[in-house]
C-alpha cells in the first residue's frame, strides 16, 4: 500500500493507541495538538504544535502536506477543525449538519421533539429570569447541564431550590453559548450505546451500564459491558438510536451516546458524533464486539473500504478510580494488577498531585479496562483490582 497522509487533530492520552494504531497500519501519520507534551505527537510520523481549535492553522498544514485523509478521535472539541478541513479538500467523513447537533444538546433536544423520540421533559435556558417558572412546571430533582460540553462538565443534579442559582450558573460557565438545558430528573438504569454509522447503516457495537455513586455531580466510576438487559429491552434501544440517528441525519461516523432505561422503555439522554472518551473508543468497543472500531474510522477517514460489521459479545469493565480529595501520597497495588489476566490499569493523577473532588470525569484519579469471557468474569476481576489498588491521600 502506498502509505496515504492522514491527519489526525487531537494528539493526547485519549488519541494515543489510534495514532499507534494508524501508523501500525502503515498510514503515514501527522499529528497536531496544542500541548507540546501531548503523547501522539511524539510516535507520529510528523508532529506540530497546533492547537485542535485552530482552524487555520491545521487546515494551511493539511494543504502544504497534501493529505489523504483527516481524522480525530474520541473528541468533541477536535471536531470543527476536522469538518472544516475536510470540507475544504473534499475528503471523506462526518457531515456537517450531524456535527452541529452533535456538538449542541438543545439542537439534539429540538430534534428529538419534533420526532417524537422519548427524552426528559427539558427547556432551553438563556438567562436566570426564566428559572422560576421552568422549575415549576418541571419540578425538583431535576438536572441542570450547558447545551455545549461533555465530560460532565458544568452538569448538576439540584434537588433543593437553593442549589438552583449557584447550578445555573455553574452550568453556564461551562457553555460557550452561554445557554443551559434543565431537564426532569429520570429514574432508570443508565446506559452508553457505542455506534458506527456507515452509508446510511447505524451499527451498535456495545451497550453498558453505568454506574455512579451518590451525589450532586454524578460522575460514572464504571461502566460495564454488556448491559445487564433483556433481549426486548436491547431491540428497543437499537430501534430507537437507529431512529435518533436517522433524525439528526448522522451518517459516516462512530457515535457515542447516553440513554436512560425506564420502566415505561428508554430514553435519549444525548447523541455524540465520536468515539466515546477515557479509552471507550480505543480499548473498550473493539474488545466487547469483536470488530476494531479505530481501524475501520481511520480506514473511512482515508477513503479505504471498512470491513464487515460482525459482532460478538465479550465482557469488559471500564472501571474508574476515585480517591478522597486531597494530595496524593502513595499507590499500593497498582503493579500487581497490571500483571492481572485481561487486565490494564493506570493512572490519572500521580503521586504528589492534587485529587480533586469528583465533579467531571476529569477529575477521576486512574482508570482500568478488564476483559473476561463474559460480564460476570469480567466484573469479577474488576472486583479484584478495585480490592488491590490502594490509595493514600492528605488533605490540603
Amino acid at each position: 500500500m502506498i502509505n496515504k497522509k492522514l491527519l489526525v487533530i487531537g494528539a493526547g492520552l485519549a488519541q494515543f493507541d489510534a495514532i499507534r494504531k494508524a501508523a501500525d497500519m502503515g498510514y503515514y501519520v501527522l499529528a497536531s495538538d496544542g500541548s507540546p507534551d501531548a503523547p501522539g505527537l511524539k510516535i507520529a510520523s510528523e508532529a506540530r504544535v497546533i492547537d485542535v481549535k485552530d482552524i487555520k492553522g491545521n487546515l494551511q498544514w493539511a494543504r502544504d502536506a497534501k493529505i489523504d485523509g483527516v481524522v480525530s478521535y474520541a473528541s468533541d472539541i477536535t471536531l470543527p477543525a476536522v469538518l472544516s478541513v475536510r470540507e475544504a479538500l473534499g475528503l471523506p467523513g462526518l457531515g456537517r449538519i450531524p456535527m452541529e447537533t452533535s456538538l449542541d444538546k438543545s439542537r439534539q433536544r429540538k430534534i428529538f421533539k419534533e420526532n417524537r423520540l422519548p427524552q426528559p421533559d427539558f427547556e432551553i435556558i438563556e438567562n436566570e429570569h426564566s428559572l422560576k417558572d421552568t422549575v415549576k412546571r418541571i419540578g425538583f430533582p431535576l438536572v441542570i447541564k450547558p447545551v455545549d460540553n461533555s465530560g460532565s462538565r458544568g452538569v448538576t443534579m439540584v434537588e433543593k431550590p437553593e442549589q438552583l442559582l449557584p447550578a445555573y450558573f455553574t452550568a453556564r460557565a461551562n457553555s460557550a453559548k452561554n445557554a443551559v438545558i434543565i431537564e426532569e430528573f429520570i429514574e432508570g438504569t443508565e446506559l452508553t450505546v457505542e455506534g458506527f454509522s456507515v452509508n446510511g447503516t447505524h451499527h451498535i457495537l456495545a451497550i453498558s451500564d453505568k454506574f455512579k455513586p451518590e451525589g450532586s455531580y454524578r460522575v460514572a466510576i464504571q461502566l460495564t459491558y454488556p448491559a445487564a438487559i433483556s433481549f426486548e429491552q436491547e431491540r428497543e434501544i437499537v430501534d430507537l438510536m437507529r431512529a435518533a440517528y436517522d433524525a439528526a441525519e448522522v451518517d459516516n461516523t462512530p457515535t457515542h451516546s447516553e440513554i436512560i432505561l425506564t420502566s415505561k422503555g428508554p430514553k435519549i439522554i444525548e447523541i455524540g458524533c465520536r468515539g466515546g472518551g477515557f479509552f471507550v473508543f480505543t480499548k473498550v468497543v473493539g474488545a466487547v464486539s469483536g470488530y476494531d472500531i479505530v481501524a475501520n474510522w481511520t480506514r473511512l477517514c482515508a477513503d479505504d473500504s471498512v470491513d464487515e460489521i460482525k459482532i460478538a459479545k465479550r465482557g469488559v469493565v471500564l472501571g474508574f478510580y476515585a480517591a478522597a480529595p486531597g494530595r496524593l501520597v502513595s499507590v499500593k497495588g497498582l503493579q500487581e494488577a497490571q500483571a492481572m489476566e485481561g487486565v490494564e490499569t493506570g493512572l490519572f493523577i500521580k503521586p504528589g498531585e492534587v485529587v480533586p473532588e469528583l465533579k467531571t470525569d476529569g477529575s477521576r484519579t486512574g482508570w482500568m479496562v478488564v476483559c473476561g469471557r463474559d460480564r460476570a468474569q469480567a466484573v469479577e476481576r474488576a472486583d479484584i483490582v478495585r480490592e488491590t489498588v490502594q490509595f493514600e491521600t492528605v488533605p490540603l
